[in-house]
């Protein structure tokens, strides 16, 4: 019988045997962007507090049940037990942030029909030199009294101007009076004082002594607060 021989190049065999032995690249780089993505976010964050608060928690306590137990202790270990209670609180505090956080990104969306997200912008003019509203504008007045009643925790900016026409410190005058025209027939129609934030601006930009009746006005703009979970948690 006649045997056949396979000759394989040096040079191929020494190469193939060291793909086969060789050590996968490491991905660092890569593992640690998953494990960054894996702990970002306000409940990832909220839960790791909570387990360093458990484990600062635990070191307090153990020491605690030494003491009552008269063990033997020294003034160290008396300050690494408080400083691990107050470890814990603070981990403690900063998991209920996070979680509020993470609770307020969840649930905001389902306040927006409680607490509309848009301003409303009303406007009312006064004739020149006088502090009342013409009559048939009031209705604007009395209808964001009443929106501003059914929403207590909604703001309204109240800025009143005049026109260039006449003094500045009468204008100045003028305009304080028609902010407190009508701040006070908001409050008729419902609206809270602490509820209105009033400024008087005097005479409105432009030519001096220049009659315009779009400066003759008193702008109500409505502010709304951003909603938040746990709002008095500091």
């Amino acid at each position: 019988m006649n045997k056949q021989y396979i000759y394989v190049p040096f040079a191929v065999l020494v190469a193939t045997l060291a793909a086969c032995s060789a050590t996968p690249q490491k991905d660092i780089p890569g593992l640690s962007s998953g494990i960054d993505a894996a702990n970002a976010g306000h409940y990832r964050q909220a839960i790791m507090h909570e387990e360093q608060a458990e484990k600062k928690l635990a070191e307090a306590d153990k020491a605690l049940a030494h003491w009552k137990d008269d063990h033997y202790w020294n003034i160290n270990d008396q300050q690494k037990a408080k400083d691990a209670a107050q470890a814990a609180a603070e981990h403690r505090l900063a998991s209920e942030k996070e979680m509020c956080q993470w609770l307020t990104q969840v649930h905001s969306q389902n306040h927006l029909n409680d607490e509309p997200a848009s301003a409303q912008h009303t406007a009312v003019f006064f004739a020149n030199g006088s502090a009342t509203s013409y009559q048939s504008e009031e209705h604007e007045i009395a209808i964001l009294g009443t929106y501003l009643a059914t929403h207590p925790t909604v703001t309204a900016d109240v800025v009143a101007y005049t026109d260039t026409v006449g003094n500045a410190a009468r204008n100045q005058n003028l305009s304080e009076r028609r902010a407190a025209f009508v701040s006070e027939m908001l409050v008729k129609h419902g609206a809270k004082m602490e509820q209105l934030h009033i400024k008087a601006m005097g005479e409105a930009a432009g030519p001096t002594n220049t009659r315009n009746q779009n400066n003759r006005v008193v702008s109500m703009i409505t502010v709304h607060p951003a909603y938040a979970d746990c709002p008095d948690l500091k």
